[in-house]
């Protein structure tokens, strides 16, 4: 029941940003259709992700945003041609032993000086939670080193659970969570999921209301 009330909340909200964003291309006489095509096809979800967490949370959220966004493994991707093709960029990273992953650190700082403004959010998938003041300094310390970089923060930025299924792991990470769970958490490797689907797709939604709120600039500054 309360999924059902929080679907129809979000319904209405949705009804009530597109009509009034419409009511104003309407009012000013711009081709709205046209501009949302262009904007969608500039922005871009980018993701890292070791055994798929970071995947999922990047599809959950890509589902709760209307527009058109492309989702990219960055491990698959040239940095050269994202970063000419896309106006606008969400990124998000698992989390691993060893922090936040390699290639998202690389990317933002190859692109630094191209970058600046048009991250649009950030996103961890990781296992510290955020119930405890050690978890919320751990996770705003994977943000701070993802963000090192970039000259504008993004005013978005947002923490999921992930998840470790022990039977997926390789022999190495197998043996390198066990020794981190023993030496640092005191407790023995176990598998658990803490992914969120809903709270991914809330996040997709808020994403795509700042998209809206850029598409509203551009029909104010046309006319």
């Amino acid at each position: 029941m309360q999924t059902e009330r929080y679907s129809r909340r979000e319904f209405l909200a949705r009804v009530y940003r597109y009509s009034s964003l419409s009511m104003m291309a309407l009012l000013f006489g711009y081709d709205l259709s046209a501009h949302e095509k262009d904007l969608g096809k500039s922005t871009a979800l980018l993701y890292a992700t070791r055994y798929g967490a970071t995947k999922d949370t990047a599809q959950w959220i890509q589902h709760g945003m209307r527009t058109p966004v492309d989702l990219l493994d960055i491990e698959r991707v040239s940095f050269s041609d994202v970063l000419t093709r896309y106006d606008r960029f969400i990124v998000g990273s698992g989390i691993w032993i060893g922090g936040v992953h390699n290639k998202v650190i690389e990317f933002l700082e190859t692109g630094q000086n191209s970058l600046d403004g048009k991250i649009l959010a950030t996103f961890l998938v990781c296992g510290t939670e955020e119930s405890t003041d050690k978890g919320r300094a751990g996770i705003e310390g994977y943000f701070n080193v993802m963000h090192a970089s970039l000259a504008t923060k993004p005013s978005m930025s947002k923490a999921f659970g992930g998840r470790i299924i022990v039977e997926k792991l390789t022999d190495d990470d197998r043996k390198a969570l066990t020794a981190f769970y023993n030496t640092f958490l005191h407790e023995q490797l176990r598998s658990w999921d803490r992914t969120d689907p809903e709270k991914a797709r809330h996040f997709g939604t808020d994403a795509e209301y700042k998209i809206e709120n850029t598409l509203l600039g551009s029909v104010q500054k046309s006319v």
